[in-house]
């Protein structure tokens, strides 16, 4: 049972309504709350309270009728907003201002806020429900004053106004506690939504989509902030990589892409990093010695000997030539001049026959 209740919970929590949805549960509440308060109106002989509350519930749930575009809710919720208003501020003229029907003019302001914000054009309507909160709260406190030093309509000899203001009191403490919870909830998912963007947006920022390593970007950024200098820099180049493109196209050429991807990335250690440094060219950080650097490479090698990628028909034998710098090579442990040792190594490799590795400038 108690596993039902926090998946139905997390069912909860993960929705966002949409704004009909959301509108026609306020319409709905408000319907209800004015027929209890018409059923209140019968009860205490006070047939004008009964009447119009009738009204004000056929008007809220008449208002669902016929609602079809976002910008279109924002006049209906401004209807209901001050309907409800102008109706207590009425059944505080009928009873009396002891009754508590003034809570919902207070209510009515979080309610409104809260509806609107959540629905998709709210950030338009914003400067008008300030103004409608400014017009409630100047008209209630002047109905307060003025109601305070006169005498209500209807008089009662049986005291009856405690009974009416603790129902008025515990049907406003229901509608904020509904609609706080409504708003913290779809609040929630909306900053989940936002969360999630934005990882992806760094991820997109950071990763090759087609390879799915680190870009340029995101390295250099790393590398900024290593703070340590026990690492050798392994710089790739796919052999012949235009010879692939041009003779079984693109596709294949990316498929050589993601094998280079696949082999780099499973040959370094979890603490290492594996770029795409640009086009068919490779930049890894390892942390150790020449020694583990060309173990790495090593198994890169071998993963690509072992490779069944096939073209045209037949076996695609994909090759690689690396340059490697240690980074204690250079005193200073400039970035840009470890990168010039490597690429210049790779260089070296690339006049030199290819699918080999350089580890000097010579």
């Amino acid at each position: 049972m108690k596993r039902k209740i926090e998946d139905l919970i997390q069912l909860v929590s993960g929705m966002r309504m949409a704004d009909r949805t959301r509108y026609c549960f306020l319409a709905v509440f408000l319907g209800c709350v004015h027929l209890l308060l018409t059923l209140v109106g019968f009860l205490l002989m006070c047939l004008p309270l009964a009447v119009t509350n009738l009204a004000v519930a056929a008007l809220d749930f008449l208002s669902i009728c016929g609602t079809k575009n976002s910008r279109s809710f924002f006049v209906r919720i401004s209807i209901l907003y001050f309907a409800t208003c102008i109706q207590s501020l009425y059944a505080s003229v009928l009873l009396g201002w002891n009754y508590g029907f003034s809570t919902y003019n207070l209510v009515m302001i979080p309610v409104m806020l809260s509806t609107v914000y959540l629905m998709e054009h709210g950030e338009n309507a914003s400067r008008y429900t300030i103004c409608y909160t400014l017009v409630n709260c100047i008209a209630t406190l002047v109905f307060c004053w003025i109601l305070y030093r006169g005498n209500p309509v209807y008089y009662y000899p049986v005291p009856t106004d405690l009974k009416v203001a603790f129902f008025n009191n515990i049907m406003g403490f229901l509608m904020m506690l509904c609609f706080c919870v409504m708003f913290i909830l779809e609040l929630t998912v909306s900053r989940k939504a936002i969360r999630e963007r934005n990882e992806e947006l760094q991820r997109l920022a950071n990763f090759d989509e087609l390879t799915k390593l680190r870009n340029r970007r995101s390295l250099l950024d790393i590398w900024q902030n290593l703070g340590r200098n026990d690492y050798c820099i392994v710089m790739g180049d796919i052999d012949d990589f235009k010879k692939v493109n041009d003779t079984y196209g693109h596709e294949k050429g990316d498929d050589v892409l993601k094998l280079i991807a696949d082999s780099l990335s499973g040959a370094v250690d979890a603490v290492d990093y594996v770029s795409r440094w640009g086009g068919e060219e490779f930049l890894m950080i390892v942390f150790g010695n020449i020694a583990y650097a060309l173990k790495v490479v090593d198994r890169v090698q071998q993963k690509l000997r072992a490779a069944d990628l096939q073209a045209g028909g037949r076996r695609l034998a994909v090759t690689m030539t690396f340059g490697i710098c240690e980074a204690k090579e250079v005193s200073d442990g400039n970035i840009d001049e470890i990168i010039r040792h490597a690429d210049q190594r790779l260089y070296l490799g690339k006049t030199s026959g290819k699918n080999c590795i350089k580890i000097r400038d010579e």
